[in-house]
Formats: C-alpha cells, structure tokens, sequence
C-alpha cells in the first residue's frame, strides 16, 4: 500500500497569504474600539488615584497645621499662668463667636510706660485671637477649644464637617482607625 502525501508547494503557500493580506489592509472598527476602551479604563482608574492622593495630602495637610496650631496654644497656655488667664482661656465663650481684636499686649517699637502694663488676662485675649487668626488662616471650617480632661488640659482643633464635641479619634477596631473625624486631641499637663 502505498500513502500519498498531499504537499502544498511553496507558490501556493506564498499565493493563499497574499489573498489573505490582500483583503486586510489595516485594522477594525472593532479592534480601534476595544483599544480604545481599554486606554478609557486606564485613564479612569488613573484620575480614580490621583483623586485619592489629593485627598489624602489635603487631609496631611490639615492634620499638621492642626497639630502646629495646637502646640501653639499649649506654649501660649502654659506662659501664662495666671488664674484670670487660665480661667479665660478655659471658657468656652473665648473659642466661639466673633473674633475681635483685643489689642496688641507686645510694644517693640518704644519703650513702654506704666500704662502700657498687658495683664495675664489680656495676654490670654491676645493668645485667644492670634490662635484663631492663625486657624482661621491655615485650615477651612477650624475649631478649636481648650478644656479640662481630669487632671490635664486638652486642646481639641477640629476642621471641616467635625465638630468639637463629635471628635473621636479613639474609635479602633482590629487595629484599624474607624472613626472619620478630621479632628486632633492633644492632651497636656499645665
């Protein structure tokens, strides 16, 4: 028995591709289209992280002018002492309503005279306005408050939606931070 082996010749190969690319002269409605979807993914799930990134150095950002406003208020509060400023600083009223100028305590440019005397409770109106000023100026929608926590003094800076009294920042659950408050609590000895 004898079997014949069908061969193609080399002409023939050569012929059938050329009809093959003779009726292929570039690419698809379809394969622009699924190219084109795909670099659509891309570009979204791209602007998707950006969008996160900046979030989170704007949420940067304001923790640590939070915390810088803060430290500020603890080196004001323990400067000054006195129980009148004590007593003012730790009034809620000082941390709330409009912010008026309550004078300058500091003259640098001649010497002071005996009327010129800033006492401790003026000091603190000056801190009170400086502090705010400087969140009013560092961080939208802040707050700020000092009170006292047992046996210790807390400054609490708050900023856009959160207020004061909502600040938690205790909220932990399997070693992740649940809560949501864009707030710092810091707490320190007077």
């Amino acid at each position: 028995m004898v079997i014949k082996r069908f061969s193609v010749s080399k002409r023939q190969r050569v012929v059938k591709h050329q009809r093959v690319v003779k009726y292929q002269k570039g690419i698809s409605l379809i394969e622009v289209l699924v190219a084109a979807l795909v670099f659509g993914v891309g570009i979204v799930g791209f602007a998707a992280l950006q969008l996160k990134s900046v979030r989170q150095v704007e949420g940067t950002y304001s923790r640590s002018q939070a915390m810088s406003i803060a430290q500020d208020l603890i080196e004001r509060t323990k400067a000054n002492t006195a129980p009148t400023a004590r007593a003012f600083y730790l009034k809620a009223t000082s941390w709330s309503g409009s912010l008026s100028n309550p004078g300058d305590c500091l003259h640098t440019d001649s010497a002071p005279d005996i009327n010129d005397a800033c006492t401790p409770e003026k000091m603190a109106q000056s801190d009170v306005y400086e502090v705010r000023s400087s969140l009013d100026d560092l961080i939208s929608n802040g707050k700020i408050n000092l009170a006292n926590c047992d046996e210790l003094l807390c400054v609490t800076v708050a900023w856009d939606q959160t207020d004061i009294a909502s600040c938690d920042q205790e909220a932990f659950s399997n070693g992740e931070r649940e809560s949501t408050a864009n707030c710092v609590r810091v707490e320190f000895i007077p």
